[in-house]
């Protein structure tokens, strides 16, 4: 039998007949293994130098030493109570536990398991020539998908994207499934449907490209990244978000968000299908790099729930609203509104209309080639307290149909224009005239200008008329300043009709006749 290792750092603490610790104690060993206490003799050190008895380092440790063979227990004496020692068996019982089986299984069988895993889908990935690791080896995700990241391609939800197949069902089902903090997210492909997306609280929608236009060399099958109404969806809204307590929405509804996502209305050729339509108590929307396009009626569009209860404090950045068959952007008692480089292209009837949007603020938005205003704030502008008007602020307008910028709102809160410039207005159809301008001021609610441009011209063909008429033109308003500007209209800069109230023009430049004019006149 082999040697025995005992004592070691781990190994009782050498003690007097007081139980203090005994730094350099000197100790005999004895035999325990039977009732006899003869000395032990047969001893060596680690490094296998005979020894007959232990001394205790200076934490009054017993080192390590080897026993005499066959024996498992000795004891110790320092002069006081034996201390008991156990052997640690180095020999055969450490060969044995090293040739044993692990309890999952034998080496062998584990390197077996293992091998198997490497390279295959779902296994151990494994990197190929180029240092990458094959898209075959990537795992596939499986309920609960990734974490709140919804795909609606994934298994459970079963989108296709294939450009035929309805997947509202697919898509409303992963919509169910986000729940608050949700993420909701559309991989490349076209996705059809026939019937509302229904937006409940807190989700997101993602998709992975927003178109902007349609621009030259590129086709409405081009960039197959949307969600795309049926031929057959020609009533309601491709999204729908509603604040009602009406037995299947909450009476108070919001923190949706859209993002990276185009809605498609190509395909329907009859109704009055909406882009996102919302109503009721909505707080907190925001939308980022959203495109609508061709849709029957509005892009996006708010109205009240039956208590006389509106959508407020939503946000957009980077939204663009394209050839739809109504309005752009309608929005109404949408308190707190932001919207931040928004765009409105072709659209047959206003761009951007905003009625009683109290205290809304439009940064770097466009209006362009729509058939009625460019951009129409209309409306009686409360003044119940905490009310108030909007602020515009660095806007453009050019080729709509009527006026580029129409101000017929009431109210007492004052509607701020900074940095304005239009151009190219008032086309009305192609002739110009009209009486339209770049700026239309029909307020009774007060207006400050603080620079503007109003240029005229044509379409880029050259085809239609100079417009617009006029540079601007006021009509029965009330409190307009308007501060530096460059004012150049057909027919004349600036025209003033019916019964204006305290209007004010100062250091302004007015021009009449087409683009190429020189006659300028300073006021």
């Amino acid at each position: 039998m082999a040697r025995l290792l005992f004592g070691g750092t781990a190994a009782d603490v050498a003690e007097d007949v007081s139980g203090a610790r005994v730094p350099g104690a000197t100790g005999t060993v004895w035999d325990g293994s039977s009732d006899g206490a003869a000395q032990v003799t047969d001893l060596t050190d680690l490094a296998g130098a005979p020894l007959t008895q232990l001394v205790a380092d200076e934490d009054g440790m017993i080192p390590g030493f080897f026993g005499p063979e066959g024996t498992e227990r000795l004891w110790l004496d320092f002069g006081g109570p034996r201390v008991a020692l156990v052997a640690n068996d180095v020999g055969e019982r450490l060969s044995a536990h090293v040739g044993a089986d692990d309890p999952h299984g034998s080496r062998s069988a584990v390197m077996a398991e293992l091998d198997a895993l490497r390279g295959s889908a779902n296994g151990l990935a494994t990197l190929d020539p180029t240092g990458k690791v094959p898209t075959t080896q990537i795992p596939v995700l499986t309920p609960p998908d990734l974490l709140d990241w919804l795909n609606v391609q994934s298994p459970r939800y079963g989108a296709k994207g294939d450009g035929v197949t309805d997947d509202t069902t697919a898509i409303q089902a992963a919509i169910n499934a986000a729940g608050i903090g949700g993420l909701v997210y559309f991989p490349k492909g076209v996705y059809r449907t026939s019937a509302p997306l229904d937006l409940p609280r807190g989700v997101t929608l993602m998709g992975s490209h927003s178109n902007l236009m349609i621009g030259p060399g590129m086709l409405d099958e081009d960039f197959p990244c949307y969600i795309q109404a049926l031929p057959s969806f020609t009533t309601g809204a491709m999204i729908q978000i509603i604040g009602d307590n009406d037995g299947t929405h909450p009476a108070i509804n919001g923190e949706q968000r859209i993002f990276n996502l185009m809605l498609d209305g190509s395909k329907v050729t009859t109704g009055n299908l909406d882009g996102i339509y919302s109503k009721g108590n909505v707080q907190n929307v925001v939308m980022r790099d959203v495109c609508i396009r061709k849709m029957p009626n509005n892009g996006i569009i708010t109205g009240s729930n039956a208590g006389n209860e509106w959508p407020y404090s939503w946000r957009l950045h980077s939204v663009m609203v394209d050839n739809c068959h109504a309005n752009g952007i309608v929005f109404e008692r949408q308190t707190d509104l932001s919207m931040i480089d928004v765009q409105v292209i072709g659209c047959w009837a206003a761009g951007i209309k905003l009625i009683n949007a109290a205290n809304t603020i439009l940064d770097g938005c466009r209006a362009e080639w729509c058939g009625g205003y460019g951009f129409h704030i209309t409306g009686a502008w409360g003044n119940w307290p905490g009310s108030g008007s909007m602020t515009m602020t660095g806007c453009s307008t050019d080729r709509n149909g009527w006026d580029g910028v129409r101000v017929d709102a009431t109210g007492n809160g004052p509607f701020l224009i900074n940095a304005l410039n239009t151009r190219r207005d008032g086309r009305n159809g192609g002739p110009g005239g009209g009486g339209y301008a770049g700026l239309a001021l029909l307020n009774r609610a007060p207006v400050v200008v603080t620079g503007l441009g109003c240029y005229v011209g044509t379409d880029d063909g050259g085809t239609a008329n100079t417009s617009p008429q006029y540079g601007v033109r006021v009509a029965n308003a009330r409190d307009v300043n308007v501060i530096g500007a460059y004012l150049h209209g057909l027919t004349a800069g600036v025209f003033q009709e019916g019964t204006n109230e305290r209007v004010r023009f100062t250091a302004i430049t007015t021009v009449a006749g087409n683009n190429y004019a020189e006659d300028r006149v300073i006021s």
